[in-house]
């Protein structure tokens, strides 16, 4: 076998990759959940370490409501490529799977990816703000407030620590 041919075979598994994502993905668009997990969980037994697909299968079990599932796949995808939204997406697994502590865990993680990421600063202040911890609250409410967020969100996380600072 030549370089051309090897080359085309490269080009040729490549494209067969992208397409059989994008079927998955076409069937997550069309809400067939059931189908695409399937898809999934034969492509991950090719290749259990591939992102994208882990990245799928978080997707569909959040929105499935099954989170520990959610969580794990995305742990998978964490040790291969890291980024603030990954850790945001943990953080909601977590704190819907009502795990308060790994929740918070991975929105710090989210802020230290990228100190600009807003939504996790967000999540951090309702946090501590439900469990009563008040002086963190306000530190990520303020934090939140010097990012670029819209204005009509400022003026409600405004009011939100006007009520916390009474």
């Amino acid at each position: 076998m030549d370089k051309k041919e090897i080359n085309q075979q490269k080009d040729d598994t490549t494209q067969a990759e992208i397409t059989r994502l994008d079927f998955i993905r076409s069937l997550i668009a069309d809400c067939r959940y059931d189908d695409a997990v399937e898809m999934l969980q034969i492509a991950t037994e090719d290749e259990p370490d591939n992102v994208d697909y882990n990245y799928e299968l978080a997707r569909i079990f959040m929105e499935m409501g099954n989170y520990s599932s959610a969580v794990s796949n995305l742990e998978l995808v964490l040790e291969k490529t890291q980024s603030s939204l990954l850790y945001f997406m943990l953080g909601e697994a977590y704190q819907a799977d009502e795990q308060i502590d790994k929740a918070i865990g991975a929105y710090l993680k989210a802020i230290t990816v990228n100190e600009n990421f807003p939504f996790a600063y967000k999540k951090l202040g309702m946090l501590f703000m439900a469990r009563g911890d008040m002086e963190s609250a306000v530190e990520y409410f303020e934090d939140y407030l010097k990012l670029d967020i819209a204005e009509d969100e400022k003026d409600s996380v405004t009011k939100i620590l006007e009520r916390i600072k009474k």
